[in-house]
Formats: structure tokens, C-alpha cells, sequence
């Protein structure tokens, strides 16, 4: 596995804040920069943009085919960039204080784990943004306590329709959801749920969740 970077994307004079994009795997299609950058663009974000690049084995993939072995190594890759790599970048190589992430597909993996591990002091994670998270919702994972690592929202984006969830990820999890088709079983106050299958249906496109992060704001929950 290939070790993640931190790419930035923009950087405004007198940034204060910074907002990490993740891609997934699972995922119709990688968000162009200039689609995220135009998402952002029109809710008003003024501060710096990164990308986060990681070895998620799309070209392995692509050579190989699609198995369940295959998943469970890219589960992993996901899992150990979000609780080796990425809290490191963040502490390292981000000047602004307060971060937060927006996350696609199985990049969601990524941001969970994150912030399952987060103890950096001279940054704190603002927001989290999943938008279509290909990760279980259940009680397999800890979703109140990564939740408390954070300041601000854990915002799920997800959509009942979703057929990569609703049929690839069913198989490979033995029945279980994914947190971007239902929303996150645990309670905390600063968990959010927001269904947006009139939005999305079966897509598993990130340029199309990026379509609602203007009633993110319209609603209050995403301050920026």
C-alpha cells in the first residue's frame, strides 16, 4: 500500500478553517476537483480545501475483478490510513486549526477511524460530512464516541435506494447497511441523519450528494 498525501486544492488569503475531501472506492465516479471546488464555491466556503489521496487498490481491481477478498483488503487499507496516516497529516501538514472532513463512499471508513483515534491537540475536528458511507451503522461500531471527538456535526448523508449499498455492500457486510442507505442506529446529539433519496435514488455518485450541501446550511447544521 502506496502511504496517503494531503493535496491541497485551495488556499484563500486569510484562511482560518481547513476541509478535507476523501474519495471512496465504491464510487461511480472521483470527484474532479473542480466539482468539489464549485460545490463548495456555491454554500460559501472561503477557506482552504484539501484532498486527501489514498492506495484504496482501484487498479489492483481493475486488473483483478471485484471479490470478497478484494473488499476485505480494501476495508482494511481504509481502516489503517484513517488510524496510522491520517491524523498525522492533519497534525503535520495543515496549518489551520480547525478542521473538518467531507468524505465519500468507502472514505467514510477513513474519517470514522479517524476520528475513533483522535487525540491531536493543536487541531480539532470541526465537522464530518458522510456523504453515501460505505460503513456499517450498527453497533459494530462506535458511532457515539467518534461523535464526542468531534466540536461541531456528524452530518450522514445517505440514500435508501443507493445500489451500490443496497446490493454490493449488503452481500459483502452478511446483510448489514451501510450508514450512506440508513441512518446511523446510535443516538448522540451530535449525530445527524439526513435522507436525501428524492436527491440522489440509486446513485452512488459524490457530485450528486454535493447537490445538498446547500440545505446543510439552509438547516443550520453546517455553520461555515
Amino acid at each position: 500500500m502506496e502511504s496517503p498525501e494531503l493535496r491541497l486544492l485551495s488556499r484563500p488569503a486569510g484562511s482560518s478553517k481547513a476541509l478535507v475531501f476523501i474519495d471512496g472506492y465504491l464510487s461511480e465516479e472521483k470527484v474532479r476537483n473542480t466539482t468539489l471546488l464549485d460545490a463548495l464555491d456555491k454554500v460559501g466556503w472561503k477557506h482552504s480545501v484539501y484532498h486527501l489521496w489514498w492506495d484504496s487498490g482501484l487498479f489492483e481491481s481493475s486488473m483483478m475483478g471485484l471479490g470478497l477478498g478484494h473488499w476485505h483488503k480494501t476495508k482494511y487499507r481504509a481502516e489503517r490510513v484513517g488510524r496510522d496516516y491520517f491524523p498525522h497529516l492533519i497534525g503535520n501538514e495543515i496549518p489551520e486549526e480547525n478542521v473538518s472532513l467531507m468524505a465519500h463512499s468507502l472514505g467514510a471508513r477513513v474519517a470514522y477511524y479517524c476520528m475513533e483515534v483522535w487525540t491531536e491537540r493543536q487541531h480539532f475536528l470541526q465537522n464530518v460530512i458522510l456523504l453515501a458511507g460505505a460503513v456499517r451503522r450498527d453497533s459494530s461500531k462506535d458511532w457515539g464516541y467518534a461523535a464526542s471527538q468531534i466540536r461541531g456535526n456528524l452530518i450522514n448523508i445517505y440514500s435508501s435506494d443507493d445500489k451500490v449499498l443496497k446490493y454490493i455492500f449488503k452481500i459483502a457486510e452478511a446483510g448489514q447497511n451501510a450508514c450512506g442507505r440508513k441512518p446511523i442506529k446510535e443516538y448522540h446529539p451530535r449525530i445527524t441523519n439526513e435522507d436525501v433519496t428524492y436527491l440522489i435514488g440509486k446513485s452512488h455518485s459524490a457530485s450528486k450528494s454535493l447537490n445538498y450541501l446547500p440545505e446543510l446550511i439552509r438547516k443550520g447544521l453546517w455553520q461555515i
